[in-house]
């Protein structure tokens, strides 16, 4: 019988990372556990590559993630990165946003100086300027809500989309999706290894739903105020806290680590 290894998919703000302050302190213990047991730690994320560059370095890892909300996977190398595209470059999107931006009120990272976007974010100026090096995607706030449809509608025509995040909605490929990127990686992982693979994966926002929908084990976080996000996926796993340290008890129980 070939052995069984498990596959950790977790996206970071609200997850990993606690809300308020970013901090991934609660979840250390299980994080340690990871680690010291060899257990892929895979980040899918809104963030972009330099954000999590740093984020990895924090955490003592190095393997491959998910950017931009499935846009681009990043797979460490010899040479550094290397990057598989996942949908429309950051170009193409930009030049369809500022169309859109013509008829709706609508702000992108782009538009905004670092300043802005660390007052939106919570992030420092420095790690602000890192969330604007985006690759694939457009973070942005709509001041009419009302208009949400109406401005999908046109991104669709464009064979674009829209996701909302736990901050910001976000202009990507149509098609692009956190699940599409992690299904090719788990089949990468499945072609260099004999193992099965069991995947678990944890998040909290309307983002990160297609990922919990694609892992043998959903793991839904709550928001800082207790509340869940509208989900009703299968064997859904529900976190008894927000942030790290829900994500630490729910792997805690998940590997019996005492």
């Amino acid at each position: 019988m070939s052995k069984e290894k498990t596959i950790i998919f977790t996206d970071l703000d609200g997850t990993l990372l606690d809300h308020n302050n970013y901090s991934f302190k609660d979840a250390l213990p299980m994080l340690d556990f990871l680690i010291s047991n060899r257990i892929p730690l895979i980040i899918v994320t809104s963030k972009t590559e330099t954000e999590v560059i740093r984020i990895q370095k924090l955490l003592k890892i190095n393997e491959p993630f998910i950017i931009e909300n499935g846009a681009g996977i990043i797979i460490p190398c010899n040479e550094g990165y290397e990057i598989i595209s996942m949908g429309f470059d950051y170009a193409h999107i930009r030049s369809c946003f500022l169309k859109y931006a013509r008829s709706i009120a609508i702000r992108g990272f782009f538009d905004m100086k670092d300043e802005e976007v660390a007052k939106y974010t919570g992030l420092s100026v420095e790690k602000a300027s890192d969330a604007k090096k985006r690759t694939f995607t457009e973070p942005f706030i709509l001041e009419d809500e009302s208009r949400l449809d109406e401005l999908r509608s046109m991104a669709n025509e464009d064979d674009l989309d829209i996701v909302q995040g736990g901050r910001f909605y976000h202009l990507i490929t149509k098609g692009q999706d956190k699940a599409n990127a992690i299904k090719f990686l788990i089949d990468d992982y499945q072609k260099q290894s004999d193992e099965n693979f069991k995947t678990v994966a944890l998040g909290d926002s309307a983002n990160d739903l297609t990922m919990l929908q694609s892992v043998d084990t959903p793991v839904l976080i709550p928001h800082p105020d207790g509340s869940f996000i509208p989900c009703d996926i299968h064997n859904l796993i529900k976190a008894p806290f927000p942030g790290p340290k829900g994500w630490n008890a729910v792997l805690k129980e998940y590997f019996d680590v005492k």
